[in-house]
């Protein structure tokens, strides 16, 4: 995500904090910031939770990137978004969406 409006780190951390809540509250996923912690701009956020279908996983990956929207759309865009999918090795899938 990029944010120019945001001037500081403290600013970005104020909405990464924020965001990062309200992801792992309404989905119950765990999620991190991965990468440019110090570039005031820009936030790489990584999440990831579980799911009993590929279904649901697929309702939640996209409700979590519509929570997103929402919540930077005054203030930022999302650069990229990708989704990786992983089943356990019994199944014997794995799928990108």
């Amino acid at each position: 995500m990029r944010l120019p409006y945001v001037h500081s780190l403290k600013e970005k951390r104020k909405t990464l904090k924020s965001l990062m809540a309200k992801i792992a509250q309404r989905y119950s996923a765990s999620v991190r910031e991965v990468g440019s912690h110090d570039a005031h701009q820009i936030i790489e956020l990584g999440f990831s939770f579980t799911a009993l279908s590929e279904a649901e996983a697929r309702d939640k990956a996209y409700a979590i990137e519509q929570t997103i929207w929402e919540t930077i759309a005054s203030m930022g865009e999302l650069i990229e978004y990708s989704t990786d999918c992983v089943l356990p090795d019994f199944l014997g899938k794995r799928f990108i969406f």
